[in-house]
């Protein structure tokens, strides 16, 4: 746990750096990208915010592996939600540095009227997805205890909120002040901080739900291993 909790830490202060360097680029000047300091900047594929966020989804993705393993041999039948969402976090994961979903969105937006809450047009298919895939898994969820079950819901939540919601109404306001607008800063240093809150939260649960699997690892180690 105490790595989690440095991530937790990290994160918070890159992401409060984000927010002081936009207050104060943004605030009565006329900022330019020559002025911005781009390791900070959140919504940047360079910077160290993102780097993290590569990492911590990544983690997820390990972490779904493991315990899709632990489900396969106790004969699981909720076993492939383990490794479907395994799949999609390393898909995520390429996509925070890789900008897939950009890609995504400049075809989508060269065959729909993309105005308003659809200028960033991936953001509202992919929510509809979601959505419907939140409901296959409502299986998977109802099976753990359940205070996790109301984490696992928040941390979709937060996500879905950030990367969909945000993005939507982020998309709204730079099609009429530009991404170098202070609102659409704001905006977007919130999605980025449910996007990770989102991702920890997730993390969380998965380090609770496999802690009695480590236990017994741990128990049928020899004991100049186990005090290692």
């Amino acid at each position: 746990m105490g790595i989690f909790i440095s991530t937790c830490v990290v994160s918070a202060l890159l992401l409060s750096a984000s927010i002081a360097q936009d207050l104060i680029l943004y605030t009565g000047t006329k900022a330019t990208s020559a002025d911005k300091i781009w390791l900070l900047d959140v919504d940047s594929e360079t910077s160290a915010f993102t780097w993290l966020s590569v990492v911590a989804t990544f983690s997820a993705a390990w972490l779904l592996l493991r315990a899709g393993s632990e489900a396969a041999t106790r004969g699981s039948a909720l076993t492939w939600h383990w490794y479907f969402l395994a799949a999609l976090f390393l898909l995520v994961s390429f996509d925070e540095f890789a900008g897939i979903h950009e890609k995504i969105s400049a075809a989508l937006a060269s065959r729909i009227d993309n105005t308003g809450m659809l200028y960033f047009a991936w953001a509202a298919p992919f929510g509809v997805i979601s959505l419907v895939g939140l409901a296959a898994f409502i299986p998977f969820i109802r099976s753990f205890p359940p205070g996790l079950a109301v984490l696992l819901l928040l941390s979709a939540a937060s996500y879905l909120g950030g990367a969909v919601g945000f993005e939507m109404i982020g998309g709204s306001v730079a099609e009429v002040q530009g991404i170098n607008s202070l609102r659409y800063r704001i905006l977007a240093n919130a999605e980025e901080g449910l996007e990770i809150t989102g991702v920890l939260i997730f993390i969380y649960v998965l380090l609770v739900h496999l802690r009695p699997t480590y236990a017994a690892l741990q128990k049928d180690l020899p004991p100049s291993s186990s005090g290692a």
